[in-house]
């Protein structure tokens, strides 16, 4: 046995090898360790040469015995080699490392022809043996989940097309029993031409894509479109498609309605736009454009807050919010802004678009211009306020002086004839107004054509200063063309300069004209008209809100209620506030006329 032991030992290759070789002759004695060895069982080579193989029976846990019938059979049969796995405990191991999983690779030991013993070479497979149990686990964990899930789900053999696998979901979905569905292939299923389902296979396989949209028809005979999501996986050493499917043909049918009511928005005459959950605008039609001024590129991507005109207060958009997100329609009237700065009364519909699972997806909104619905309201609800305030009134003071004069006749009544006379001459001019504001409702005004402000302040202000001579009247104005005509301008002005001076406390009324024409065409002309008087009470300034008023509240004349229906009939807007140390200014925001 010398000379076998001497053999072995010879053998470089494996007196350098990182893992513990032991040969054993065919008595089952050591003949032969490596320095590997001695360090892993922490025991001298010379201590274990010669000693049965048996005694490293205290250094396994497990399979020692199933290696030692090995090493029987690889040197007295015809076996050349074999593999046994063991539990090893060593005395190197680290704390907490109680025991080592390991593989023994015995091989005949071969001298002169002649079986002469077997080599066993150890190797740690610990690491193999976690990653096979990691891959158990998650095999494991795979199959809780796919035959769970709530979301049809099948294995498909990526050559052939086979389903080899599916779930409960799949089933109920399909509706075939699991042993006819696990017996047919996807080409059955599947509406396209077996040549294209075996193209998406091939793609899904190599992975070039992933996501596809199909038609799958179920046992019913029903087409359902589906989304299916299709990866490559080793399913037990096999690597099979595992596809997942999901429904939606409501989904489809949403969008192509979506499409429909975007084509028939192209036609409709009312402003359509379609949003996403944000509020971002996705769509809007030509009506949209020619509404508001904002072509489709520049209110794409943006949100409807391009049209605010800053007349709904934040608790308005938060109800509006709350409604739609809520999944409801909301409907208001509201003002916006057009592009130009001109300020439109809106009849807005707000409607969430759901998908098939009722998540919202978009929100559509319908509006109608109603401005000249909405003047032609206020204006009439104004006139009558109005009539029936003054010309009530006025009517009264009449009647009372009227008996007077019964009761009282002679020449020492002239002063109350002078009364009669002045209350006389108060509703002629009343009526006049209210003609001017007829004509224009009647569109008696050319409101196509243009006039110089410079020009109007001028004839204004002299006007004034001939009928009070005792006001001062200052004037800063830029020349600039409105787009208003020369008469209504006039109107305009002359009501609220005059108005000015008339109500002013003082001995000398001061009235100071300004005028911003701002930077750019679009830009509105303000004109800025300022007094040092008592101010005007806060039920006049209801007069010149857009928006409804309280009922109870009223104006002692026309002139306010005037000047507001020709500022917004001709797209503009009227602010009033304090001056300062005292007194009002009235701001008109007036179009300016394209000079283009």
């Amino acid at each position: 046995m010398s000379s076998d032991r001497d053999r072995v030992t010879e053998n470089m290759i494996l007196d350098n090898l990182q893992d513990p070789v032991i040969a054993v002759d065919s008595s089952g004695d050591i003949i032969y360790t490596n320095e590997r060895s001695s360090e892993v069982l922490a025991t001298r080579q010379e201590t274990l040469l010669d000693s049965p193989f048996s005694r490293l029976t205290e250094f396994f846990e497990e399979g020692f015995e199933q290696l030692r019938d090995t090493i029987d059979i690889v040197i007295n049969g015809d076996v050349d080699e074999r593999r046994v796995e063991l539990t090893s405990s060593l005395p190197q191991a680290g704390a907490g490392q109680n025991t080592v999983a390991a593989e023994a690779r015995v091989t005949s030991l071969t001298v002169e022809d002649r079986r002469a013993g077997a080599i066993v070479v150890f190797r740690d497979i610990g690491d193999r043996k976690e990653t096979e149990r990691n891959i158990r686990e998650s095999e494991r964990r795979f199959r809780t989940m796919f035959e769970s899930h709530s979301a049809p789900m099948l294995l498909i053999d990526p050559d052939t097309g086979g389903i080899i696998e599916a779930n409960a979901a799949a089933v109920d979905f399909y509706g075939y029993p699991v042993s006819e569905l696990t017996e047919m292939t996807i080409q059955e299923i599947n509406r396209m031409s077996e040549t294209e389902v075996a193209r998406e296979r091939t793609r899904a396989k190599e992975q070039d894509r992933n996501h596809f949209e199909f038609e799958h028809q179920l046992a019913s005979g029903e087409v359902r479109t589906v989304e299916v999501h299709s990866t490559p996986l080793d399913i037990d050493g096999r690597e099979l498609l595992f596809s997942i499917v999901h429904d939606i043909t409501e989904r489809k049918q949403s969008q192509h309605e979506l499409e429909l009511f975007k084509e028939a928005a192209l036609q409709t005459g009312h402003s359509v736009l379609i949003t996403d959950t944000n509020g971002v605008i996705e769509f809007v039609n030509p009506a949209f454009e020619e509404d508001t001024g904002y072509s489709s590129e520049e209110a794409v991507g943006k949100t409807p807050a391009i049209l605010k005109s800053d007349k709904q207060n934040d608790a308005f958009y938060a109800e509006l919010w709350e409604t739609i997100l809520d999944g409801e329609v909301w409907e208001a009237e509201l003002v916006n802004r057009r592009k130009s700065g001109e300020l439109y009364y809106v009849e807005q519909t707000i409607a969430p678009i759901t998908d098939e699972d009722g998540e919202i997806t978009n929100f559509v909104g319908v509006q109608s211009d109603i401005t000249e619905r909405k003047l032609r309201e206020k204006r009439l609800s104004d006139l009558n306020r109005i009539l029936r305030h003054n010309l009530r009134n006025s009517l009264t003071a009449i009647e009372g002086y009227t008996q007077s004069l019964i009761d009282e006749a002679g020449p020492e009544h002239q002063p109350t004839l002078s009364r009669i006379l002045a209350q006389a001459e108060t509703l002629a001019d009343t009526s006049d107004k209210i003609t001017t504001v007829r004509q224009s409702l009647d569109n008696e005004y050319d409101i196509d054509s243009t006039c110089n402000l410079e020009t109007v302040v001028a004839d204004v202000v002299e006007d004034t200063r001939r009928s009070h001579p005792a006001a001062s009247v200052t004037v800063d104005v830029e020349p600039v063309d409105l787009d208003i005509d020369a008469g209504t301008c006039w109107s305009l002005l002359a009501e609220l300069i005059n108005n000015a001076v008339s109500h002013h406390d003082g001995d000398q009324p001061e009235v100071t004209i300004t005028v911003e024409t701002g930077e750019t065409a679009s830009d509105p002309v303000l004109v800025h008209i300022a007094d040092t008087g008592p101010g005007i009470p806060e039920q006049e300034r209801t007069a010149i809100e857009v928006g409804s008023e309280d009922p109870l509240s009223h104006s002692s004349g026309i002139g306010l209620a005037h000047v507001h229906w020709l500022v917004i009939n001709h797209g503009g807007d009227v602010t009033i506030s304090d001056n300062k140390p005292r007194g009002t200014v009235v701001t008109l925001s007036l179009p300016k006329a394209d000079t283009v």
